[in-house]
């Protein structure tokens, strides 16, 4: 190490070691003072600031924050403990938590989107895309009923595993303006929606539902009036059965949708009940 003199003769590289004490010493006393600050509760929890939500779901978003933080401090609290705590809640998918000094923890929260109704043997419930439980709807809501057994609904919050339902629920959560589904079930042939404005739309698997989605729209937009189903089992050859004749490849316009049914009025709708023939039996 070359070393130099300064202005009085003192050698400027003898009192490196003394300026890197000093600097660690100034350092534990800035730790020292916080944690006497902290002690004060100067550093405690007092605001939760909610992105992403409101009303009833932002109280709910704030309880399960501080619960989690209890007597926590600002520099205490682990955010990724708290997120966690707020992703469980029904109705919230993620969560992202970081803390703004002096005593704010910000929250910010991506909701569940709801796509669809199930039956429980104490009534409706929400059901969002990703398959979980939302818990009972508020007010009429404009959602496919899907079909299910009691048994394949766990309580708000949980998760349904049962693969057939979460096909149904694939195809609820498909965006579509036009093909607006009233209920959801399953035929001898797979996947059967019954549309609001009457007819039906036979998906056959749980594949590809958002071509099939896609190719029954082009379908209905070129029916001439009602119909009793379109077949989209396979989508490259879809097939259209009108109310009386055969079977037909559409060729024709316009479907006019009819009046909105209330939700659960579905009659004695069965799923796949109305001519028994699919495109396999058209076809060959």
């Amino acid at each position: 190490m070359r070393e130099r003199l300064g202005g009085g003769g003192i050698r400027t590289a003898a009192l490196a070691p003394f300026a890197l004490v000093a600097g660690m010493a100034l350092v534990g006393l800035a730790l020292l003072g916080l944690m006497g600050l902290d002690r004060t509760g100067a550093f405690g929890v007092d605001r939760v600031a909610v992105v992403g939500a409101k009303g009833d779901m932002a109280a709910a978003v704030r309880r399960a924050a501080l619960s989690t933080v209890g007597p926590a401090s600002m520099l205490t609290v682990e955010p990724a403990h708290v997120a966690a705590a707020v992703a469980a809640l029904p109705g919230i998918q993620a969560a992202e938590v970081d803390r703004a000094f002096p005593g704010t923890l910000r929250i910010r929260v991506t909701r569940e989107r709801p796509v669809a109704l199930a039956p429980t043997g104490k009534g409706l419930v929400l059901v969002a895309a990703s398959g979980r439980v939302l818990g009972a709807p508020k007010g009429r809501v404009q959602l496919p009923l899907i079909s299910s057994a009691p048994s394949d609904i766990p309580g708000a919050g949980g998760r349904i595993t049962a693969p057939g339902v979460l096909e149904q629920i694939a195809l609820a959560a498909v965006p579509s303006r036009t093909v607006k589904l009233q209920a959801i079930g399953r035929g001898e042939d797979g996947i059967v929606a019954r549309l609001r404005g009457g007819g039906e739309v036979r998906f056959g698997d749980g594949s590809d539902l958002p071509v099939k989605v896609k190719v029954a729209r082009a379908v209905m937009r070129r029916a001439d009036g009602a119909f009793a189903y379109v077949d989209v089992t396979v989508p490259t050859a879809p097939v259209l059965r009108t109310g009386a004749g055969d079977p037909l490849t559409a060729n024709a316009p316009a479907l006019t949708p009819g009046a909105l049914p209330p939700v659960g009025d579905l009659g004695d709708w069965v799923a796949g009940a109305a001519p028994a023939e699919s495109i396999r039996t058209v076809f060959g």
